[in-house]
């Protein structure tokens, strides 16, 4: 079991984020013959920060790109596979021990000394939390996501645009019961009435406008700011291979972006 252990250790290494032996044996769960218990050690490498599963399949399923991968051998040793070449009974495997060692071994020849059970470990993908931004993957109906996080503020937008309205036929009705009631009549009590309400919904008609707009821009601001960050994050991750052939066409698209979140 130490060889194991000590070849877990390896890809580790291979990986570019090394565990020492000594942690590893350290945690895991030992039975009372003090042999070592496998999901324990999986479970330690998962606190280590890497995803591992161990499988039992033959030699030609274990796929090349999953390499450095750890295959079990008999008499609990264990070996580690750099590379494979070739497909099916007429693959080549480069093994790697502890002590450095190299070799490369034919399918016929590791089959021989292979016990059917491989060790895929690969670390954990860690998202970057340094930016005080969330982390948004634009989804199909990412915009519309991120408007439904704000939509506190548009049902107040909402409710404020029908008070509006509806403040909009008060002069209406001032001047129809003017004509209609204050003139005949020579009710200018009545006209002092009308006209000191309708000039204070006019006022509350400018208030509702200015809070309205006050969260339009609120809403706006805060989803341009999460928007413009994802796209931006998106643009800063891609692949040199994957941007466009003429620099100029790229720089194009995204002043094509900025004049659309602009208007």
């Amino acid at each position: 079991m130490k060889a194991i252990i000590e070849h877990i250790v390896l890809v580790t290494r291979l990986l570019g984020a090394p565990v020492s032996e000594a942690a590893l044996s350290a945690e895991v769960v030992r039975d009372k013959k003090l042999k070592v218990n496998y999901h324990s050690l999986v479970e330690v490498l998962r606190s280590h920060g890497f995803e591992n599963t161990l499988s039992k399949r033959n030699l030609e399923d274990i796929p090349s790109l999953a390499v450095p991968v750890m295959i079990i051998l008999h008499n609990e040793e264990a070996a580690v596979i750099t590379h494979i070449e070739g497909s099916g009974q007429e693959r080549k495997y480069h093994i790697r021990q502890v002590d450095g060692l190299e070799q490369e071994l034919s399918h016929e020849q590791l089959s021989g000394l292979y016990l059917g059970y491989c060790w895929f470990i690969k670390p954990k993908m860690a998202t970057d939390m340094r930016s005080e931004l969330p982390e948004y993957h634009l989804p199909k109906a990412w915009f519309w996501k991120v408007i439904w996080r704000f939509r506190s503020y548009y049902y107040q937008v909402i409710l404020a645009t029908i008070i509006i309205n509806f403040l909009a036929l008060v002069s209406s009705l001032y001047v129809m019961n003017v004509y209609d009631r204050v003139i005949p009549n020579q009710a200018y009590e009545t006209l002092w009435v009308l006209s000191i309400g309708v000039v204070l919904a006019i006022l509350f008609e400018f208030a509702a406008k200015m809070i309205r707009g006050h969260l339009t821009d609120i809403a706006g601001k805060k989803a341009d700011l999460i928007i413009s960050s994802a796209l931006f994050r998106r643009v800063m991750a891609l692949r040199l291979a994957d941007r466009p052939a003429s620099s100029g066409s790229y720089a194009s698209n995204l002043r094509e972006f900025e004049a659309v979140r602009e208007s």
